[in-house]
């Protein structure tokens, strides 16, 4: 007999599991300018959406003038993995761990919501260890936003788990950006890392964790 899952917890990846942000970024402007994008708004956190898929769309099509189409796409993500899939990334100090515990527990079920794009995404998780089901995972491949995102990954979770509605959703990240999503989406959220714990205990965040080893349900 499979015990019911109640709760869910939603986990970002850059900054939250994987110790990637500025890796993920440099390469990221790296493939921009592959394409031939040669001004680059840095300021990422100035976008409306902070996802790969759309602050390209956004950059390229400012940039080039033109439509961002699939073939462009195509060729980006080609690039940008290009250079993400050679950097064998660490983990936030005790994200396996905790992956590995949570897995085991009963009324728990987990899944992964990111800006990155999927394969750049999932090559992070494999660096550090952590092994996932496709449905799993959810990237920005074909969503520009956060919020629909995390609300993909709820629904894959609540069809593979075979749970009508969760008792309870946590979405744990390391950003401001994660922090709206989760007020936008009305779901606790716990906070990761000392680079952005101010901002988000300034901007509401009841709990931002140092690492994941004080990591508590």
């Amino acid at each position: 007999m499979t015990l019911k899952k109640k709760s869910l917890i939603v986990f970002d990846i850059d900054g939250t599991l994987t110790d990637s942000v500025k890796e993920h970024q440099k390469a990221f402007r790296e493939a921009l300018f592959d394409i031939g994008i040669s001004e680059i708004n840095s300021e990422f956190n100035s976008f409306k959406h902070h996802t790969d898929s759309f602050i390209v769309k956004e950059i390229y099509e400012h940039n080039q003038k033109s439509t961002f189409s699939t073939e462009m796409k195509k060729h980006f993500e080609s690039c940008f993995f290009k250079r993400i899939k050679v950097i064998p990334f660490n983990e936030i100090r005790g994200a396996k761990k905790l992956i590995e515990k949570l897995q085991k527990e009963t009324g728990l079920a987990i899944c992964y919501a990111t800006g990155s794009l999927r394969k750049p995404a999932e090559h992070k998780l494999k660096s550090i260890g952590i092994e996932f089901k496709e449905w799993q995972l959810v990237a920005s491949d074909k969503i520009y936003e956060r919020e629909n995102i995390i609300k993909q990954a709820i629904k894959n979770s609540s069809e593979n788990y075979k749970v009508d509605k969760f008792e309870k959703v946590i979405s744990v990240g390391d950003g401001l950006w994660d922090l709206k999503a989760a007020e936008n989406l009305k779901l606790e959220f716990i906070g990761v890392g000392a680079t952005n714990r101010e901002l988000l205990l300034q901007k509401g965040a009841k709990r931002v964790l140092k690492d994941l080893t004080e990591f508590k349900v």
